[in-house]
């Protein structure tokens, strides 16, 4: 078996099926690619959809959030290479046989990386966010965003370093990634391999201020400086965060980065 495709779901039956065909189009057979859906106990239609689905693995049972479910998939997992692809992601068509040539290349290496579409709320690209090393210089600097559908991991890795922190709700993927590089590097993949979907209700989207204690939180555990570039970038963001929930200031904001031709991210 060379690839193990998890994916966390939890009432996500407007996304799964899309989700699914893209793991199907990547050309390989039961023998070589396994799809494990981990659901939660959704009660929206998403186990009725899968029952009519062939060729996918899953369970349904609560769990304790989304680092438990991702865990649970690994644990099942067959595959040498594991992909965690969350249910509103999409893997790009041969995202799998791009990848093969990289692994072969680089034999040794553990973790790879590719580029990866960023999805407006509506579907449209917002833009293709670069593949990069995942080094820990930057990691813990001032760049904390990462590739998650885009990321191969080699079983190896998660058997020598473990699982994801299942008390971790917001950064999971950030935090093993920082124990990960401890001991692995990483290589880029330059071409997309994957689209993250922006999703209103997603932990990335309802969960932005607790994501940025997160990240203050993991530097004080690396004993990383307060007198930095990165650690004043995060705390701006915690300390003005009541300033965007003020609705006038949010609008006028808003409509400054639409008239500098810039689309605003988020909803009002």
């Amino acid at each position: 078996m060379i690839f193990s495709v998890i994916t966390p779901s939890f009432n996500c039956k407007d996304y799964i099926l899309e989700n699914i065909e893209s793991v199907r189009r990547q050309g390989f057979g039961s023998d070589d690619l396994e799809h494990w859906i981990i659901d939660g106990g959704s009660t929206d239609g998403t186990i009725e959809l899968l029952k009519r689905q062939n060729g996918i693995k899953w369970i349904s049972e609560p769990d304790n959030g989304l680092s438990d479910a991702v865990n649970k998939g690994i644990q099942r997992a067959k595959g040498e290479w594991i992909i965690w692809l969350n249910a509103d992601d999409v893997l790009s068509s041969d995202a799998c046989k791009i990848f093969l040539d990289y692994a072969r290349k680089y034999p040794d290496v553990r973790i790879f990386a590719g580029e990866q579409n960023i999805l407006r709320y509506d579907g449209s690209l917002e833009r293709v966010s670069p593949a990069w090393d995942y080094n820990l210089r930057e990691l813990l600097g001032l760049r904390t965003g990462i590739n998650q559908a885009s990321t191969f991991v080699h079983r190896e890795a998660y058997e020598k370093i473990g699982v994801l922190d299942v008390s971790n709700r917001y950064t999971m993927d950030y935090e093993w990634l920082i124990r990960a590089m401890h001991r692995y590097n990483c290589v880029p993949i330059p071409q997309v391999l994957a689209s993250y979907r922006r999703r209103r209700g997603s932990i990335t989207d309802a969960g932005l201020v607790y994501q940025f204690k997160d990240f203050l939180r993991i530097r004080r555990q690396y004993k990383k400086s307060y007198f930095s570039a990165a650690e004043l970038r995060i705390r701006f963001y915690l300390y003005t965060d009541w300033l965007r929930r003020i609705r006038w200031i949010r609008r006028s904001i808003r409509g400054m980065k639409t008239l500098l031709g810039k689309k605003p991210l988020h909803p009002m």
